[in-house]
């Protein structure tokens, strides 16, 4: 087996891997060469999608093709973060639903196998029949120590399942954040469903933070309650300061994969690959 990599995914695969010629032509369009012989291998292309994200999606499609037009056996895709997988579904009549796209793309360019960490929903890979979601779970358990009565919520009822993984590997209870509307006053009010806070070590738990608006709501829903809050996700964007307005709120820290490098990159997903191609 080959691991191939890019320049944004050196890290990942370390000396483990080869590195692909890459360049941009002045008129942005992008140019790929495979440094070694593929024929008959089974390859392993390495990439963040992170960020410009249509010019990772271009790129790998490119080297998908190229690794089976020179004769590879298989061809595997390890992208962390998959792009465009928030819109999952139509939400509105005539909008794209841009994951699956994206994954029939893959698999028209001859892609064989999809490896990715925490994808946003873990069934439209199912659906696609493309994909393994590796979760980076045991990865964040052996962050967390010393936690006091721990509890670990998702910020809605569709990550649940996440507080739910992440609690049985931490010993800790589960719950999620359930917005409630004042039928008389209108006035919002966010809480745990069923499971107090007050005086316990809290964790949230979503697959992204983006702008943090979602977390930063939760955090101040939980302020004067938790001894302490922590942020876990796997994909950490970060866009407008989110992690200044994060801890401004009032988290104790912040932690996030390698999916995309940022200051909080505490957990390493490559582990992750490597133990699923074992």
């Amino acid at each position: 087996m080959l691991l191939l990599s890019d320049e944004s995914s050196r890290d990942l695969v370390g000396s483990k891997g080869i590195e692909l010629i890459y360049k941009v032509f002045p008129d942005g369009e992008q140019y790929v060469r495979l440094p070694t012989s593929v024929a008959g291998e089974h390859v392993i292309y390495v990439t963040r999608a992170y960020p410009n994200q249509d010019r990772s999606l271009v790129r790998s499609l490119l080297v998908i093709n190229a690794l089976k037009d020179l004769g590879a056996s298989r061809v595997g895709l390890f992208m962390p973060y998959m792009p465009y997988a928030r819109q999952d579904r139509r939400f509105l009549d005539g909008e794209a639903i841009s994951i699956d796209y994206i994954i029939k793309s893959l698999k028209n360019a001859g892609l064989d196998e999809l490896f990715v960490v925490d994808i946003h929903k873990p069934e439209v890979l199912e659906r696609n029949g493309l994909g393994i979601n590796l979760e980076p779970f045991q990865a964040y358990s052996s962050l967390l120590s010393n936690l006091k009565n721990p509890l670990v919520l998702s910020p809605d009822v569709g990550s649940l399942w996440r507080a739910k993984k992440l609690a049985q590997l931490i010993s800790a209870d589960f719950d999620y954040l359930e917005k409630t509307r004042d039928r008389f006053t209108g006035q919002v009010s966010i809480k745990p469903k069923d499971i107090s806070a007050a005086g316990r070590d809290v964790v949230i738990i979503d697959d992204i933070i983006a702008t943090g608006g979602t977390i930063i709501n939760g955090i101040n829903a939980l302020k004067g309650e938790a001894l302490t809050i922590r942020v876990i996700a796997a994909h950490c964007l970060l866009l407008n300061d989110a992690d200044q307005k994060i801890i401004s709120a009032g988290a104790a820290e912040i932690i996030c994969s390698n999916s995309i490098l940022t200051n909080y990159s505490k957990a390493d997903v490559s582990q992750l690959l490597f133990t699923a191609i074992k």
